[in-house]
């Protein structure tokens, strides 16, 4: 931003964002439709610190999360610490220590600030709002689908509908790597090349290690079965008992959540939806905007996070990225009445004006005090600019005449009227 007259530019660092009242308000809205959703479910927020000390977090952190996370020390202790870079390994800390002795499950949600340096040049973000779900406490395929579940109608509870859920299961892709006996490092290249849906990629990786051409067709399998309806999997011969089990698990959850009146067309398969292989213990899932590419919803389940902390505990949940999905979801939004109306007095009784401004407000109206008097036109021009929906000129004690932002045309009406209205809402 440059100001126009000293010349001078005030930059913001890259990635970070500010937003003036009607993003704001938008931002507001949303958060306040998915803390009512995951209430609705029985999910109690919880809040958790904007910064931590790095060799606690490293606990639930792979070394690439600590890679991206923002650091700095301590003056205290000298100790390095690191910005909130994910939400979900301090709702594990805080299940398996603040909340060790409350009955399990947990059903515990949030929306939280999370900071990173950016891995993806397409969303070069540092800055971000992360929404969240988390269940701890069972391992159940029920857990897993009413998780998918809650994600689904957070969407739809923001006004979304055209949307989809990839579903994978990554103990099939681990039944495989059983049979193949590939180091790591290997395990990685290939578990990253099927993410990405590279199948030529992961040829190359196969063919390097030699294993054979049955288990090679099974592993380009994982790159192949993306999108596709469950039956699309049912042809899929097990290599072994850890793949069949991954796979009956997946049908089962599948099955649960259209129990939760979810349309089985909303869900697609996905083996190979491996981002983070590693981490997920189970059902993995991510939630796509049509018309987009990158997720805007990541899930699944993590039975191993919370045992870093010392409590072992099975757990499965979802973050949204709140900013990716508003963006996508503001672009089709017109804009909304923000404020009730604006009261403008023109009796010369200041007192009357302030206090007739506070029994609307009692009405539970949301009112601007409109301090310097302007002509009706330049009213109208503030109105449109401060997202007013009415203007009321106080013309009596307890009258009002109103002015149509549309029009310019006049009505009155009393404080009683405003009253009895607001009852009737």
């Amino acid at each position: 931003m440059t100001d126009r007259i000293s010349g001078k530019t005030y930059t913001m660092p890259s990635g970070v964002f500010e937003m003036p009242p009607p993003k704001a308000a938008f931002i507001r809205e949303t958060e306040g439709k998915l803390l009512d959703v995951f209430g609705k479910w029985g999910y109690q927020e919880v809040r958790t610190p904007a910064m931590e000390y790095m060799d606690v977090m490293a606990r639930g952190l792979s070394q690439a999360e600590l890679d991206i996370a923002f650091k700095m020390v301590d003056r205290l202790t000298g100790r390095m610490m690191v910005l909130r870079s994910d939400v979900t390994p301090q709702v594990a800390r805080m299940a398996a220590l603040a909340l060790k002795d409350v009955p399990r499950p947990l059903r515990l949600s949030y929306i939280m600030d999370v900071y990173r340096y950016p891995t993806d040049p397409g969303h070069p973000r540092r800055e971000m709002i992360q929404a969240g779900a988390e269940l701890l406490g069972l391992d159940d395929p029920q857990a897993d689908a009413e998780i998918v579940a809650l994600a689904v109608g957070s969407l739809r509870d923001i006004g979304l509908s055209d949307f989809r859920i990839s579903l994978g299961q990554v103990d099939y892709a681990r039944g495989l790597l059983d049979e193949a006996q590939l180091s790591p490092e290997v395990e990685d290249r290939l578990m990253d090349a099927a993410n990405r849906k590279d199948s030529s990629r992961m040829s190359r990786i196969l063919d390097e290690t030699g294993v054979s051409s049955t288990l090679k067709g099974s592993f380009l399998a994982l790159s192949e079965y993306r999108a596709g309806a469950m039956d699309s999997a049912e042809g899929i011969e097990p290599v072994n008992k850890r793949c069949a089990a991954a796979i009956e698990n997946l049908k089962e959850v599948m099955d649960l959540v259209t129990c939760y009146n979810i349309d089985r067309d909303l869900l697609k398969v996905d083996l190979g939806e491996l981002a983070s292989f590693r981490y997920h213990t189970g059902i993995v899932f991510s939630g796509y905007l049509s018309g987009t590419g990158g997720a805007v919803l990541k899930g699944g389940r993590y039975d191993n996070l919370a045992e870093q902390f010392g409590s072992p505990s099975p757990a499965t949940g979802f973050a949204i990225d709140i900013l990716e999905l508003v963006e996508i979801a503001a672009a089709g939004a017109s804009p909304t009445h923000r404020v009730s109306c604006m009261l403008v007095n023109r009796t010369g009784d200041r007192e009357a004006g302030l206090a007739v401004a506070m029994e609307l407000r009692g009405m539970g109206l949301r009112v601007i005090s409109l301090i310097r008097d302007i002509d009706d036109g330049g009213l109208i021009s503030y109105a449109k600019a401060h997202r007013v929906r009415e203007i009321l000129i106080l013309a009596g004690e307890r009258e009002f005449k109103k002015l149509d932002q549309t029009t310019g045309k006049t009505s009155f009406c009393t404080l009683e009227d405003m009253l009895d209205n607001s009852r009737e809402g």
